[in-house]
């Protein structure tokens, strides 16, 4: 086990987002999680990167408890977080934005992994010089997940990479993520698509209202009539 959370509350003043939520995170592993919107999957996400801090519970990570650190700090251990909604810096260039993601490192590899990402993204490498904020809602993306690799992460933070995109756009991302994870990289991702979601993972976990209502191996899930009806579309 790399990470766990136990009997995690979170709270927007008196709404209760997040409650006694217990999630386990094994080295290497794809985990996805489930549900509907404002069921607290954003929440999850922000409170493990630091961004909300919990009002009761453990968050644990490599043996360390971690709730309530800044979020700097959380990144320095190895947390990286994609927000919704493919934050790319706009007014930065597509090398500036990858270089930005290494801001943590002090080592000299960081010119060689933003060639890396270049060489396995020729479009990106394309647009390098060009302003993050010109390129397409796919190259965005695919930006975003390159940035938070640059801070050489052990697990990744995935919200919602597929929003608002094309479906063959959709289809080349989830082949990113699970390029990254064949890698070695644990990946908590949280998404809508939850057919093609469960498709790559190795397990999943269904949020309702905050809590936790299920979990299982993904395939389990994907067969799961119960999940068929409320996510898959019948």
């Amino acid at each position: 086990m790399i990470f766990s959370t136990q009997d995690l509350t979170v709270k927007y003043g008196q709404i209760t987002a997040l409650r006694d939520l217990s999630i386990i995170l094994e080295s290497g592993e794809l985990t996805t999680l489930l549900g509907a919107n404002g069921a607290g999957k954003t929440t999850l996400l922000k409170t493990i990167s630091g961004l909300l801090k919990p009002t009761k519970g453990c968050i644990t990570y490599q043996g360390v408890n971690i709730e309530g650190l800044q979020p700097d700090r959380i990144i320095k251990m190895g947390i990286a977080h994609c927000p919704e909604g493919r934050k790319a810096l706009p007014r930065q260039t597509v090398y500036e934005n990858l270089k930005m993601g290494a801001y943590i490192r002090n080592d000299s590899g960081v010119e060689k992994d933003i060639e890396y990402f270049f060489e396995r993204f020729p479009r990106l490498a394309e647009r390098r010089d060009q302003l993050a904020g010109h390129l397409s809602g796919g190259e965005q993306q695919m930006l975003v997940i390159c940035r938070a690799l640059m801070s050489k992460p052990k697990i990744l933070l995935l919200d919602e990479p597929s929003m608002g995109l094309a479906p063959l756009v959709v289809k080349e991302v989830f082949e990113i993520i699970r390029q990254i994870h064949e890698e070695g990289t644990t990946i908590l991702l949280v998404e809508q698509n939850a057919k093609m979601a469960l498709k790559i993972a190795d397990k999943g976990y269904i949020l309702e209202v905050g809590k936790i209502v299920a979990v299982d191996d993904a395939q389990s899930l994907l067969k799961s009539k119960a999940v068929q009806e409320s996510y898959l579309g019948g």
